[in-house]
């Protein structure tokens, strides 16, 4: 073979190296051509995807602005809010201060007024009175100093503190007396002046005007058990007598719960039309109000404005206040202000009475 010959074949073999080698080269650039395209298009759906995302957070987060944005309006209303509480509990507190000066002022005006009663019912026993015939209740003589309490209407209630307090003319004096018998007890001057009070205004009655009696301290009853709901007649004489003898079997003892006593009448069958109280002082519990231990004269002026509360309408309430030293220095005042409110009386025996 010539050399020609052999140098074509080797040129023969040289091309179709090199077509072998450019296919492979055209082969894998198609593949990467491909590879390329795809990764462009999971690239733009990665790329949506995010888009979308943060779309989303951005909506959320306008929401919470907005939510932001409220919270701090309702912040803002709530603090106007909160500033005039503040301003409103300051006035309040204005107020309370106030009232408690006005209170101590009408403490004071009332002791006052109770020097200027002393006074003046000291006056009285020098003054000239007409001497009437006694009442017919055995062994009773006096002159009738209680003709300024009203009994008016056809039902009248007499209502008798019998506390513990009712059987001295001080409270050193009660609690002394508290500790002696129940004989002792009843025969206690203070204590007998109010049973001939009440047997004298029992006695001026008139023949027809019905009456009930009722008893208080820590409770309130008839002075005859079970029979709180009948009217008593001075017409009925076995019935009378033994009120009277009921009346002077009673020990006084315990506290005085006003407002119980009021509520009593208040649901009784018939109200009455005229209230007459024999008492010596403010209440010292109500039920409203419990309060242990010993009370103070403020705490006995809460009780007697609740007791009050407690009374029916339209129906005069004559008060006789029997004296009681270092007791309630306010009570002739609030006692005063009730007859005014109630259009009663308030008439308070002097200590030697009925005596002279």
């Amino acid at each position: 073979m010539s050399i020609a010959a052999k140098r074509r074949e080797t040129e023969v073999f040289s091309l179709s190296f090199l077509d072998c080698i450019c296919c492979g080269f055209g082969a894998v650039l198609l593949v990467f051509l491909l590879t390329v395209s795809q990764k462009q298009l999971v690239d733009k759906s990665v790329v949506d995807d995010v888009q979308r995302r943060v779309e989303k957070t951005k909506t959320e987060v306008n929401l919470s602005t907005e939510d932001l944005a409220r919270l701090g309006r309702s912040v803002a209303a709530l603090r106007l809010e909160l500033e005039d509480l503040q301003k409103r509990s300051q006035a309040e507190q204005l107020k309370l201060s106030e009232r408690k000066r006005e209170m101590m002022l009408m403490l004071q005006q009332s002791g006052n007024l109770k020097d200027a009663i002393d006074q003046l019912l000291g006056e009285k026993k020098n003054i000239p009175t007409e001497d009437v015939a006694p009442v017919p209740i055995p062994e009773v003589d006096r002159r009738q100093y209680l003709t300024g309490v009203k009994l008016n209407g056809e039902f009248v209630v007499f209502l008798v503190r019998v506390s513990g307090s009712m059987l001295g003319e001080t409270i050193d004096d009660a609690v002394t007396r508290l500790a002696e018998s129940d004989e002792k007890k009843r025969s206690a001057p203070k204590w007998q002046r109010v049973v001939q009070s009440l047997e004298w205004l029992i006695a001026t009655l008139d023949p027809e005007t019905k009456f009930q009696i009722l008893l208080f301290n820590d409770e309130t009853a008839s002075i005859l058990p079970n029979q709180e709901d009948k009217w008593f007649s001075l017409q009925d004489k076995p019935t009378l007598a033994q009120i009277i003898k009921k009346l002077h079997e009673i020990v006084p003892q315990g506290g005085a719960n006003l407002e119980r006593a009021f509520t009593k009448i208040r649901f009784l069958p018939r109200l009455p039309d005229s209230i007459v109280l024999l008492t010596d002082g403010l209440p010292t519990k109500s039920d409203s109000l419990p309060v242990e231990g010993d009370v103070d004269e403020g705490y006995r002026i809460r009780f007697f404005e609740i007791a009050t509360k407690q009374l029916p309408p339209r129906i005069p309430v004559s008060t006789i206040l029997f004296p009681l030293l270092s007791g309630d220095p306010g009570a002739p005042g609030l006692y005063w202000e009730l007859a005014n409110a109630t259009r009663g009386a308030l008439v308070s025996p002097s200590k030697s009475w009925p005596d002279t």
